[in-house]
């Protein structure tokens, strides 16, 4: 049986690739699923600015566990046991190194998501996880 690594942002995709991850879960069983929500850091200046950082963690724990709503949803109602992490860094790096620290033996992902717009071309962060990882990784749209 498999441990699973899901990136979720909140977007279609990243629903989709849970979806395809039941489905598939009837031909290749899954021991656990790792949710993941990886925050993009708050840029120094005009949006941190006056902020504690306890205000900031607080803020990228919300954004994380509102993104992850559906996908908890859906693996709760399927039965299927799993964890929630929120973490913040580069998309495609902290996907890789939490896969690597959870021991995923796979990484389900959607290929678009709701990154930035250097992401809106095949999913610059799905490609570049790709280019990283030595795990097999399943593209959803």
């Amino acid at each position: 049986m498999k441990r699973i690594l899901i990136p979720v942002d909140g977007s279609q995709p990243a629903i989709h690739a849970v979806q395809a991850l039941l489905a598939a879960r009837a031909y290749d069983p899954v021991e656990r699923v790792d949710l993941l929500s990886v925050q993009i850091p708050l840029k120094s200046g005009k949006i941190g600015r006056g902020l504690s950082q306890a205000e900031i963690d607080a803020y990228y724990l919300e954004e994380g566990q509102s993104a992850l709503q559906e996908a908890r949803r859906l693996l709760q109602q399927a039965g299927v046991p799993f964890d929630v992490r929120v973490e913040v860094g580069e998309a495609a790096e902290t996907i890789v190194r939490i896969a690597d620290e959870s021991g995923a033996d796979e990484i389900f992902m959607g290929s678009r998501g709701l990154g930035s717009v250097s992401s809106m071309f095949m999913g610059s962060v799905a490609t570049r996880v790709l280019h990283l990882t030595a795990l097999p990784v399943t593209l959803v749209k």
